[in-house]
């Protein structure tokens, strides 16, 4: 019995050898008896308990910030530092977060990297290959200070005739970035001079974003057509943006101050209240007060190109552009 006894023993202390390697602990030992081998074993037993412990931890708290951020779709890495804070419950250390959960989520497919900092969130039953990203989410995380304008606010207003891949992202020119592209989309920064007025701020998909009011849009679109997609585009999409409060889109010209923007503005609202039911309000008297406001010789519609003079807006309008518009 005491030999059977011992070849017991010198088995355990073998598996116990393998068990004290796999936890990092370097105990040999030759002969003890079965009493203190089971204590040691229970020592080291404990510490591989809370080791599995800290892992399972660190695993349930990546899995808290996935499923937190899952609801934002697009985040920038301020937003995941945000999140994790209140996870983590300390005082976060960027590197670490970036190191610890970041790169643990990127690996495991539930956050693709758009670019630099900003990141999209990956759907749990959805391939990262299929997931089909939203333009103006990602196109409202790339800076702080901005607003989505020109064709890109036509297309969240629900008005634009067509969807172009391209994202018109407003910004003052410290806040520039240099234009990127993320799977078909482009994103591009228009530089204005100021980012807050008649600016709005919407709820989509979860997530705010700042988008320029309707009255500011359509004279933006108009006062720069080659972000509206050419007049064509642009008359077309503008027939359907409901909703112009035309008092202040009256304020909004006299804030801008540009004498060919009182003319073009003044000739294509005359257009859309023929063809528009959103545009019948418009009255002789707000037209007879953006004509009042027209000084100087003719200038053109489209710079550089003749045409023939309207007389009441003074504009050079080339003699295929109403030939055009008969389609919308």
């Amino acid at each position: 019995m005491e030999i059977e006894a011992a070849v017991r023993t010198r088995l355990l202390c073998k598996h116990f050898n393998v068990v004290c390697q796999f936890s990092g602990n370097n105990v040999k030992f030759l002969e003890f008896s079965a009493e203190a081998f089971f204590k040691v074993f229970n020592v080291v037993c404990h510490k591989m308990d809370n080791y599995f412990k800290r892992r399972e931890r660190m695993v349930t708290k990546t899995e808290a910030l996935y499923n937190a951020l899952l609801p934002m779709k697009v985040v920038s890495f301020d937003d995941i530092v945000a999140k994790a804070s209140s996870i983590v419950k300390a005082a976060p250390n960027r590197r670490y977060i970036y190191r610890r959960y970041v790169d643990r989520l990127i690996e495991n497919g539930k956050l693709q990297r758009i670019r630099k900092r900003l990141y999209l969130v990956s759907p749990p039953l959805e391939s990262p290959e299929r997931h089909i990203a939203d333009k103006l989410l990602i196109a409202s995380k790339i800076r702080d200070e901005y607003y989505l304008g020109f064709h890109t606010a036509l297309e969240y207003y629900g008005c634009a005739s067509s969807f172009y891949n391209e994202a018109y992202i407003c910004v003052k020119t410290r806040n520039r970035f240099d234009p990127f592209q993320y799977k078909r989309f482009s994103f591009k920064p228009v530089f204005v001079k100021d980012v807050t007025f008649e600016v709005e701020e919407k709820e989509y998909q979860g997530s705010k974003m700042r988008v320029s009011g309707k009255e500011r849009t359509f004279i933006e679109c108009i006062d720069r057509i080659q972000y509206a997609g050419g007049w064509e585009e642009c008359v077309k999409s503008l027939e359907g943006l409901g909703g112009i409060d035309m008092e202040k889109l009256l304020k909004l010209l006299h804030r801008y101050g540009k004498d060919t923007l009182f003319r073009r503005v003044g000739y294509i609202l005359e257009l859309l209240k023929e063809r528009s039911p959103f545009y019948e309000h418009v009255d002789d008297e707000l037209l007879n007060k953006l004509e009042g406001q027209i000084t100087g010789p003719p200038r053109y519609l489209i710079h550089g190109e003749k045409g023939l003079l309207h007389r009441r807006w003074r504009l050079y309008i080339p003699k295929d552009f109403v030939e055009k518009l008969r389609g919308i």
